[in-house]
């Protein structure tokens, strides 16, 4: 099982990648299928993130969102250090797709395409 070829350029961190090279079936839904995040990249100098999900998990009749948050910087007083953290949890886009290369596209086009987030 090999993870998603992607052509994402610099400055893109990957936090999270479960998003493998595979079309949901039978065998794979409870296992590539199941996790609440298949993919999580984020720019710190962008103050963006993007995440992809299968929803419903595990469901054969279900599909990818793909869903850009906006960074801001707020301190963690447990680490004593100002961290970037989603402004809140309404996404500034969603993209919905049952069809992998199109989810393939669209996050290849953002994480060139996507303007830096200004508070």
């Amino acid at each position: 099982m090999k993870l998603q070829a992607l052509r994402i350029p610099s400055g893109w961190k990957v936090n999270w990648n479960m998003f493998y090279e595979q079309d949901i079936n039978e065998e794979n839904r409870l296992y590539e299928f199941s996790s609440s995040t298949l993919l999580s990249i984020s720019n710190i100098q962008k103050n963006r993130c993007i995440e992809l999900i299968w929803y419903p998990k595990g469901d054969l009749n279900g599909k990818y969102i793909l869903e850009v948050f906006n960074l801001v910087e707020k301190y963690n007083p447990k680490k004593k250090i100002v961290e970037k953290v989603p402004e809140n949890f309404d996404p500034e886009i969603t993209f919905e797709s049952k069809n992998r290369q199109k989810i393939v596209n669209k996050i290849e086009a953002l994480t060139i395409d996507l303007k830096p987030y200004k508070q």
